[in-house]
This record gives C-alpha cells, sequence and structure tokens, in this order.
C-alpha cells in the first residue's frame, strides 16, 4: 500500500543513496512538511507513518523539537503579520477543526517561552489568550515546548495521528496572507503604547457597557416578543447616548480622535446575511466594516466605545434574528419557507430593516443635543476615514443577489418587530 502511494503521488519517504550526508531528522521532517503541501490527507498520514519508521526514539526526539521550535517560530512571523490568536483559531477551526488544541496549546506555548523577552500581553490580548486556554492541552513538563508531539502524543491522539496533525498546521500556517495591523505585534509592545480596546474594570464606561450587556442578555433569553422590544429599545437607546456623551468629552478635551480595530470572525452557515447584518449595524453607528471573505473575518473600525457597541448590538441582533427566522418558518406551509434560500432572504431583509431603523434612532437621538454634535461628529468621520484609508487602501463594494420574496417580507415584518424606538433610559 506505502509503495502504492509512493508511486501514484511521485513522493518517496526513503533518503536514497547520497542523502546521507544530510542531517536525517531535518530531512524527515521536510519530506513530512512536503507530504502535506504535496499529497491528499488520506495519503499523508500513511507516508508520515512510515517516515516515523526510519528513525529510532532518539532521533523521534530530536525531531519533535525541530518541529515544535518551526512551530513556534510561524507563530511569531503570524504575529509580526497582523494576526492574533483569536483570528488564528478562528480561521484554523474553518479549515481543520481537529487542529485547534494542537494550535492553541502551542500558542500558549510560545507566549509563555517569550515572556522573559516582551512585557506582558496587552488586554486585547490577555482575554484572546483566555479564551485559547480553554481549547489546548495544557502542557506538562518544563520542556513542553520542545516536545510539542510529546504533549499531544500522550493525550487522546497517537504518535501518527500527532505529527500528521503537526506537519499539516505548519503548512497551513505557512499560507496564511499578512493581515492588516491593528496593534502592534509582541516585538513592539516594549517600545510602543499598546492600547487596550476593552474599558477599564469599574470605569464609567464599563458600568454602561455592563448595563449594556445585560439590557441585551434580557432581550435574548426573553420568549416575549414585547418584552424583548423594550430590552432592545432601552440598550439601543443608552448606546447612543453614552457614545455621544463620550465624544462631547473628547471634543472638550481637544485631543487627538482615537479609532481602534477589532475583527469579528463570522461563521457559516450564511455568512454573507450576517455581514450584512454586522455591517448595517456598524454604519448607523459610525463604524466601518470590511469584510475578508476567504478567512471569514470582518475587520470594524471605529473609536472604542462605538465598536465595542456595535460588537454587542451585533451579536444580540444576531441571536434575536435567528429566533425568529426559525419562529417564521414554522409558521408557514411548505418545505420552501425552511430553505436556505428563505433563511438567506430573511436575514438580508432583517439586516436592511434593521439598518434603516437604527440609523433613524441614531439621528433622533443625535438631534436632541443640537448643533454643538455637528463638529464632533465630523471630526470623528473624518479621522474614521483616513484610518480606514490607511489599512484599506483597496476594498470594493459586495454585490447583492437574488433573494426569496417570501424570506424577504418575512424578515422585514421581524426587523419591524424588534423595536427600536428611542426613549431616554431612566434608572
Amino acid at each position: 500500500m506505502r509503495q502504492q502511494h509512493q508511486e501514484r503521488y511521485g513522493f518517496r519517504s526513503r533518503p536514497e543513496p547520497g542523502d546521507e550526508r544530510l542531517d536525517p531528522v531535518e530531512t524527515g521532517l521536510g519530506r513530512m512538511l512536503h507530504a502535506a503541501e504535496a499529497l491528499p490527507a488520506s495519503a499523508v498520514s500513511l507516508l508520515v507513518a512510515d517516515e516515523l519508521v526510519a528513525h529510532d526514539p532518539a532521533g523521534l526526539a530530536e525531531m519533535d523539537a525541530l518541529a515544535s521550535m518551526r512551530l513556534r517560530q510561524s507563530l511569531v512571523a503570524r504575529w509580526e503579520y497582523g494576526w492574533q490568536p483569536a483570528d488564528l483559531v478562528h480561521v484554523v477551526r474553518r479549515s481543520r477543526s481537529r487542529l485547534v488544541p494542537l494550535l492553541a496549546t502551542a500558542i500558549l506555548i510560545q507566549v509563555r517561552a517569550a515572556a522573559t523577552a516582551v512585557p506582558p500581553p496587552p488586554p486585547s490580548w490577555q482575554d484572546q489568550l483566555r479564551a485559547v486556554a480553554d481549547e489546548a492541552v495544557t502542557p506538562g513538563p518544563e520542556d513542553a515546548p520542545d516536545r510539542l508531539v510529546a504533549t499531544f502524543a500522550g493525550s487522546s491522539r497517537s504518535l501518527v495521528e500527532t505529527w500528521t496533525d503537526l506537519v499539516q498546521l505548519l503548512v497551513l500556517l505557512g499560507a496564511l496572507p499578512a493581515l492588516e495591523q491593528l496593534l502592534p505585534p509582541p516585538s513592539a509592545w516594549a517600545r510602543a503604547t499598546v492600547r487596550s480596546h476593552g474599558p477599564e474594570d469599574g470605569s464609567e464606561r464599563s458600568r454602561v457597557l455592563n448595563r449594556i450587556r445585560t439590557l441585551l442578555a434580557k432581550a435574548e433569553a426573553t420568549e416575549f416578543a414585547a418584552e424583548a422590544e423594550a430590552f432592545t429599545a432601552k440598550a439601543q437607546d443608552l448606546m447612543t447616548r453614552h457614545a455621544v456623551d463620550e465624544a462631547l468629552l473628547g471634543a472638550a478635551e481637544d485631543g487627538a480622535i482615537d479609532i481602534r480595530g477589532v475583527r469579528v470572525p463570522i461563521n457559516n452557515p450564511y455568512a454573507g446575511e450576517q455581514v450584512s447584518l454586522l455591517n448595517q449595524v456598524a454604519r448607523s453607528n459610525r463604524c466601518r466594516a470590511v469584510w475578508n471573505k476567504p478567512l471569514g473575518l470582518v475587520t470594524l473600525l471605529g473609536t472604542p466605545v462605538d465598536v465595542d457597541q456595535v460588537e454587542m448590538l451585533f451579536t444580540s441582533l444576531l441571536i434575536q434574528a435567528t429566533r425568529a427566522m426559525a419562529e417564521a418558518g414554522a409558521r408557514r406551509a411548505g418545505s420552501f419557507d425552511r430553505s436556505a434560500s428563505f433563511r438567506r432572504s430573511f436575514l438580508m431583509a432583517y439586516a436592511v430593516r434593521i439598518g434603516e431603523r437604527l440609523t433613524e434612532t441614531g439621528a433622533a437621538a443625535a438631534a436632541s443635543y443640537g448643533t454643538e454634535l455637528v463638529p464632533v461628529l465630523q471630526r470623528q468621520t473624518e479621522a474614521l476615514q483616513a484610518e480606514f484609508d490607511r489599512l484599506f487602501p483597496q476594498t470594493r463594494s459586495a454585490k447583492a443577489g437574488r433573494y426569496n420574496p417570501a424570506g424577504w417580507g418575512a424578515g422585514r415584518e421581524a426587523a419591524d418587530r424588534a423595536h427600536l424606538t428611542a426613549g431616554r433610559l431612566t434608572s
């Protein structure tokens, strides 16, 4: 069987005469990486197993150290190219979900190994690393940075499975493109002021955001439409007024307007329609959203408070839309109303109508502040556009597709029921 695979794919796992002058460990790892690049997944594990037979335990330990070092170096390179831990986990999960525990463990090991050379991670990274830790296999021995295969082979996977995963992960990471640098990479932390995306605990901004989260959580949890509408309306009003108050405070201090970016992962199914909803929420709240479709990542740009609030509102509205979509399909006769076409059309119409209503609500709330807000919002718009042009000099608008009329009508009806009329929130 092995010989058949080698003849079919033109790949040899054994060294030929003359290869002895090369380092056998490095050569063996190179052959496995070549297999992961060139062969179908079904053939990789077979040839990896064949390669492992050629090495004694000492050679396998040395190869483990070499592969672990290569993986740490690859992660360091990804940070320099704009990636952050949550980005990598999301992209690897979309491609090969079984590699996520290995990736998560490698990220924690790399961060730990670099801890003596760089300052502590900024809060935004710390939040991501806590999430990554939930998916990792906890490294045991102190020499775990040089024994990644040994760490995993001792868990639920065999030696061959672990090596196959490792070489596939190395190939996958090496093929990733550069991303926009939203935060300084670890190598620049010592000489740069790393901005925190989230609010400080105990601050007024933190308290307001917690109140918004509580309101949106109540809107998601209730089964009664009237209650959900009331909670969402209160949250939207509080969001608008809090953002305006922060903008006026910043204008009074006459400092530079802080524009930040975060990446929002988008999962299948109906990724395009989810992005449309996020874009509508972003535009209605003075933010810009750019979708990297191949990677399933949306970069969200805006002031810190706007970005925080857009993320929260998008998540809440997506939950509510999903529930309303299921209810709308159940109320209608025929399997067509439960089809992908119906659901895609529902979500797109929901997004468009929500955008219209959020824009109306935001304009009404802003108007209550009078003309003093006009120059403040203009400065924000100019700062946002400048940062958008710097990070994304080339973008294009997505084209709308054809939609199911029944789904479109049901989606608009659901968006109309998501009551967003502004009214000042009372304690």
